[in-house]
């Protein structure tokens, strides 16, 4: 880098930290490790940086021998800053007082919060939303020092101890070498003694670890910000008395409006009532009450600029350090009167300001927010003000799209405005390059199955056993559980690919298997298994015969449940049943197309037959449930089915004869006396004459082609009979 600075890495294990500074190309003038052997040694000879290795197991428990040992190797190479970098073994006061101020550490929480070796673990245990790495100087208490550098990571829905370690360490791997790199180009203000600056050790770091001075009140944008004046103002009160009584334990001064000042004061709780900050009374039905520049004065000024400090200064306004606000329940009642306006101009001012002010929408975060400002003296960090200020933003978004939606009751509104929340990341997507995650429309309106905030299907699901659900597994679990729940009787869909390769109806859940199963076993390999039927006993020992994914059912039997959790890649699904209606949406040319969901069920009241010859009743009930299986298949689709057992399934093709020869051919013959259902209209002949020589007694269709006099005439000349639905179901 050319300033002549020298670094000393310290690292115990695998050297990825080691790895990350290497490559941001910063001067390792050494790399010493605690034992020989590990990783980290060979990625510093790989690039000819010089090592050293002071065995811990020859020194310790005498910590002063050891540290002094580690302390000669650094300055043997004129080391200036030292950086640890996974190095776990606790060093003693000599490191501290060779290198005052220039002992560099990073560690995977956001300091103060889960300090010590178990940072991450601690993390999960606490269930707090969000961690992240910290940059600090170490001192000789652990895990202590200042800060230099902080960032988020959120933890997501489902992380174990090694996911959100992974994810850390990626921010870690960035962040470091950025901040080393900025205290060896003197870019974080002066470093102490033999880097040509003050002698006051990690005090000349103050600038890098966030405090900007007096005009600001000893904080800064990018540092921890005492809280000391608290606004609240809430609709949904679940958590808030215990909230407020620990701000207030921690000398926070509490403003709040209306029915919220009235229960913290009710609760004996000391809190300010809005009117008497603002000088004026709640008007209007309660219209307007904190729509007042002593409130939003507070709220936006930046105290890092003169000129607003000196406004705040010349109206007598004093700063407000956090805001806690959610809103009126415009969702679960919409009208008017529950829409709110001073709730999210509060949450947005504040949102907008998070350098300066803390906003919680959420009543989930109230005891992590309290938590933190319990650990660090009343202050919340600019990690967790960010994190906050993006998940209020997303609140108001979510409040406004709702508002739309209701506004405009067309279908296929003009403005449809999607509020998705992230509920799970996926391994990856479709593909291993691609990556993936789990959203809902918090507004559950796009036929995911939930009202307002509820989610659909899967977000009721129970998942026993197995690894994490993949982004395929999902997609085809969507289909099968979608389709088997489409029928009254038991039922049993296999899916594949997002296609049904096998689909029966049965006396019971093991027979509606057994049925499918046969119907293509071959595709039912590491398929998706789902039943609309409690999962017994019986089906679950048939069901263990054969590699499955995963299985859906409503509920399973324990002794069922014991036998299939056995296998540890399997995914067991207990689901609550899918609702329909809602919208489909597909991406195109740098939108959406989007379209009403095609309802399973015909109204087979409106069917036609065209031929000579009528169907039976039963057949007529064999072309429902083919005509079923259709509309949840590829097109082009074509199903051979009989006595309700799906023997012929055709998807996908180009061209409709080749789907129905793909049929015919898996159906082997099993479907002949049954029927064939095709998913839109046969344009020729052919095949309607592969349907016949599968077969099948009576064919389903939609009808409409110009074609129609010959294909019906091809049916009445192979005496079979037709029927037309006057509904295709294309599915691409």
């Amino acid at each position: 880098m050319g300033t002549g600075v020298k670094l000393g890495v310290l690292a115990s294990g695998g050297g990825t930290n080691l790895q990350a500074i290497i490559d941001a190309g910063l001067p390792v003038a050494v790399v010493v490790t605690d034992r020989p052997g590990v990783a980290a040694l060979d990625r510093a000879t790989a690039v000819g940086i010089p090592t050293v290795v002071v065995d811990r197991a020859e020194h310790l428990p005498d910590r002063v021998s050891f540290t002094t040992a580690i302390v000669e190797a650094l300055t043997g190479h004129g080391i200036d800053i030292v950086a640890m970098a996974g190095f776990m073994t606790v060093l003693a006061e000599p490191i501290f007082a060779a290198f005052p101020g220039r002992v560099v550490n990073t560690h995977p929480s956001l300091l103060p919060a889960f300090r010590g070796a178990h940072a991450v673990a601690d993390a999960l245990a606490a269930g707090v939303k969000v961690s992240g790495c910290t940059i600090h100087l170490a001192t000789i208490e652990v895990d202590d020092g200042p800060i230099l550098a902080q960032e988020a990571v959120a933890i997501l829905p489902g992380d174990n101890q090694d996911s959100l370690h992974e994810r850390i360490k990626a921010v870690e791997h960035r962040l470091y070498p950025k901040v080393l790199a900025d205290l060896l180009a003197g870019g974080s203000g002066a470093i102490p003694d033999a880097l040509g600056a003050s002698a006051n050790g990690s005090a000349a770091f103050v600038a890098a670890s966030g405090a900007i001075g007096e005009a600001a009140g000893g904080c800064s944008a990018d540092g921890p910000v005492p809280i000391r004046r608290a606004l609240i103002s809430v609709y949904d009160k679940t958590g808030l008395l215990d909230f407020a009584r620990g701000l207030a334990d921690l000398g926070v001064t509490l403003l709040a409006s209306g029915g919220t000042s009235s229960a913290l004061a009710e609760a004996g709780i000391p809190v300010t009532p809005v009117e008497s900050v603002t000088g004026a009374p709640e008007m209007l039905g309660g219209r307007v009450k904190t729509l007042h520049p002593r409130i939003h004065g507070g709220i936006l000024a930046d105290r890092g600029q003169a000129s607003h400090r000196a406004d705040l200064a010349a109206q007598g306004i004093e700063p407000i350090d956090l805001v806690v606000a959610n809103l009126y329940p415009f969702l679960e009642r919409p009208s008017i009167e529950t829409i709110d306006i001073g709730g999210p101009t509060m949450v947005r001012a504040a949102a907008k300001n998070h350098a300066w002010v803390g906003v919680v929408t959420d009543p989930a975060r109230y005891d992590a927010v309290l938590g933190e400002l319990q650990a660090d003296g009343g202050r919340l960090s600019a990690a967790t003000r960010a994190d906050l200020a993006l998940e209020a933003f997303a609140h108001t978004a979510g409040y406004d799209a709702a508002i739309v939606r209701w506004l405009d009751a067309d279908p296929l509104p003009r403005h449809l405005i999607l509020p998705l929340e992230r509920v799970a990341s996926l391994r990856y997507g479709e593909n291993p390059h691609q990556a993936g995650a789990r959203y809902r429309d918090t507004l559950g309106a796009l036929g995911s199955g939930g009202g307002p905030g509820q989610g659909g299907w899967l977000d009721g699901m129970v998942q026993h056993g197995g690894k994490e659900l993949s982004f395929i597994n999902l997609l085809d679990s969507e289909s099968a559980w979608r389709l088997v729940n489409s029928f009254d009787g038991p039922a049993c869909v296999i899916v594949k690919h997002a296609n049904p390769c096998g689909v029966a109806l049965g006396t019971g859940p093991a027979d509606a298997y057994r049925k499918a199963f046969e119907c293509d076993s071959l595709s039912a390999f590491g398929g998706v298994v789902a039943l609309n039927r409690p999962l017994d006993e019986e089906t679950a020992a048939a069901i263990g015969e054969v590699f499955t994914e995963v299985v859906l059912a409503p509920s399973f039997a324990p002794a069922a449940l014991g036998a299939l959790a056995a296998k540890k890649n399997l995914r067991l699904l207990e689901c609550p049943p899918p609702t329909g209606g809602g919208l489909d949406l597909r991406r195109a040319g740098g939108g959406f197309l989007v379209q009403e969901t095609d309802p399973p069920d015909e109204d087979r009241s409106t069917w036609k037959v065209v031929t000579k010859v009528a169907p039976t009743d039963e057949q007529m009930t064999d072309l429902a449930f083919a005509m079923k299986v259709c509309a949840a298949t590829g097109s082009n689709a074509i199903v051979l089915a009989k006595a309700g057992v799906a023997y012929g399934i055709g998807a996908g093709q180009q061209s409709r004869v080749h789907s129905s020869e793909m049929a015919a051919k898996k159906a082997d013959g099993r479907a002949r006396g049954g029927v064939c259902a095709s998913d839109a209209f046969f344009p020729f002949r052919d095949a309607v004459d592969t349907a016949v020589a599968a077969g099948a007694g009576a064919i389903v269709q939609p009808g409409g082609s110009i074609g129609d006099d010959k294909v019906i005439a091809a049916a009445d000349e192979a005496g079979v009979a037709m029927v037309f639905t006057g509904r295709r179901h294309f599915r691409h």
